[in-house]
């Protein structure tokens, strides 16, 4: 890791303190967690957004042309990381069924033959794993999958499924222990 990327992770770990809860919570996959990564709140932050969405963008393979993640946690991720692209790149979310009304899809924005899925946090990736299962589904390539928080075992999930996985900051007990940043994960 080279100097900018110690000050990064650095600056992770400083800014996501405060998005850290102790408590008793339930995971999306119904699994239950004595502390929570608000990784909501930390994306929708400004400078929780412009550090991970410059990070992130900077991550991404060249042949990346949209990004996109599943409803809602993706969502400022997403824009954050379509906002701070170098080059010009499109958004989408993946919500978890087709809507009954309207356009009827369960795919909302621009999706591209060469993605990206990305999401705040993975747990045990089965909000990530579904995501891509639509993606797929529809037609793209997953090239990559970056979250910003990783915590258990979903991102090693996700890598023996054949996906390159990365993340900006591992967290372990509610502690950042480690990054992705500056490996080639």
């Amino acid at each position: 890791m080279d100097g900018e990327d110690t000050t990064l992770l650095t600056d992770l770990a400083r800014l996501v303190k405060p998005h850290i809860r102790r408590g008793r919570f339930e995971l999306t996959d119904g699994q239950s967690t004595d502390w929570y990564v608000d990784g909501r709140s930390f994306m929708l932050s400004p400078e929780g957004s412009a550090l991970a969405g410059r990070r992130m963008s900077a991550l991404l393979a060249a042949d990346v042309r949209s990004i996109g993640g599943p409803v809602t946690a993706a969502i400022p991720v997403v824009a954050a990381v379509v906002h701070q692209s170098p080059v010009p790149r499109r958004g989408f979310y993946v919500r978890t069924a087709p809507r009954d009304h309207g356009l009827l899809r369960q795919i909302e924005g621009n999706l591209e033959p060469v993605v990206a899925i990305v999401d705040d946090t993975c747990a045990t990736g089965g909000s990530i794993i579904r995501c891509i299962d639509a993606v797929e589904s529809a037609g793209s390539v997953v090239r990559q999958v970056i979250v910003v928080f990783d915590r258990d075992d979903g991102g090693e999930r996700i890598r023996r499924m054949g996906y390159d996985y990365s993340y900006l900051l591992r967290l372990e007990d509610g502690r950042a222990v480690s990054s992705t940043i500056g490996s080639s994960s």
